[in-house]
């Protein structure tokens, strides 16, 4: 995944947009990427919105080219063994087109009475037995967190199904250099946020001896489209309410960047406050604009170079609704008049 060449791109649904768009919509987005030549489609695994395999699968009837990922799933929902069967099966199911992307996760934990304890080590052990259980080995995994008590996937897979890692702190985004195929930067989208995220990514690699440049950098961003840039401003807010949220109380990313978050926003966090209004209010203008897109065309199209200049080599667009465009309809902006005037990038 990780050989440089051409710029790659794909977009999906995140967080509350994917609760808004139905099956069809998700069919008709997917469907608006592969016909403008763009080359993979995510699918969010959010409790408790549609199931993220079940989506995929009406993706892999639905397309042709497309590569279809998760973004992501998590090693404490389902144990990485059902993980395994469940990508395998899709990737038989799209002729070889499945990517599995995996992170901390966390949407969903408390209603169903989990912790997400030591994510770099629960995702590491998943990785090692799920790749155990796609190469058709019998044995058993005993880890840390994730035991496996012996007995191999009843079904011929593909042995090497892309995995990449969603990261955002420092101890993920090492662990995506040592193991993994590629690494969901979510740092921010300012330059010095990449190079921070990058260095993660190449400390992981070195650990494991791996060529520098082994693990593909990707990066999911909120996309919002709107010729009021107050307006497209006000749109990812909300989008960015779990970002925020979830991040609290390390902003290390975001400082990558050079914003730091606005002290009423950590004091408001630091005393349990979580109300999406309250915290909307509270995020700065600079913050939005380290962690998204948004603009007019001419604005995301500058924002999208930035990222290929900073190293990005897959580019992952979440489209949010702004004014009177939808989700779809900022995607057909991105997909059909944004993207196609994007300059080639000279490292």
């Amino acid at each position: 995944m990780a050989e440089r060449g051409a710029p790659r791109f794909g977009a999906g649904f995140l967080g509350h947009t994917s609760a808004a768009n139905g099956l069809d919509r998700v069919a008709e987005a997917a469907g608006i990427c592969e016909s403008a030549g763009m080359d993979s489609f995510w699918v969010a695994d959010q409790r408790w919105m549609r199931d993220v395999y079940v989506t995929l699968g009406v993706l892999a009837g639905a397309t042709q080219r497309l590569q279809l990922g998760t973004r992501v799933t998590d090693p404490y929902i389902r144990h990485p063994a059902l993980t395994a069967v469940a990508l395998a099966t899709l990737d038989e199911a799209s002729g070889g087109r499945a990517v599995l992307g995996i992170g901390a996760g966390g949407s969903g934990f408390s209603q169903l009475g989990l912790r997400r304890e030591h994510p770099a080590t629960a995702i590491r052990e998943a990785i090692t037995l799920i790749r155990q259980l796609w190469r058709g080995e019998d044995a058993e995994f005993r880890g840390e967190l994730i035991g496996w008590a012996g007995g191999a996937l009843e079904f011929r897979c593909r042995p090497d199904i892309p995995i990449v890692i969603a990261a955002r702190g420092p101890r993920l985004l090492e662990v995506a250099g040592e193991i993994a195929d590629g690494a969901i930067v979510a740092a921010g989208v300012a330059p010095g946020a990449i190079a921070w995220a990058a260095e993660r990514i190449a400390v992981g690699e070195r650990r494991a001896n791996r060529e520098p440049g082994s693990t593909e950098v990707l990066h999911m961003t909120y996309v919002a489209v709107d010729n009021d840039v107050a307006a497209a401003r006000r749109a990812v807010r909300n989008a960015i309410y779990g970002v925020v949220v979830g991040s609290h109380p390390s902003y290390e990313f975001l400082r990558a960047s050079g914003v730091e978050p606005p002290p009423d926003l950590v004091a408001y966090l630091d005393g349990g406050g979580r109300d999406r209004r309250e915290v909307m209010e509270r995020i700065s203008d600079d913050m939005v604009d380290a962690l998204t897109i948004t603009g007019t065309e001419d604005d995301c199209g500058a924002g999208i170079e930035t990222l290929l200049r900073a190293g990005v080599q897959h580019v992952l667009l979440a489209p949010v609704a702004a004014g009177e465009t939808d989700e779809i309809g900022c995607l057909r902006r991105i997909a059909g008049r944004v993207l196609p005037r994007i300059r080639p990038v000279r490292h």
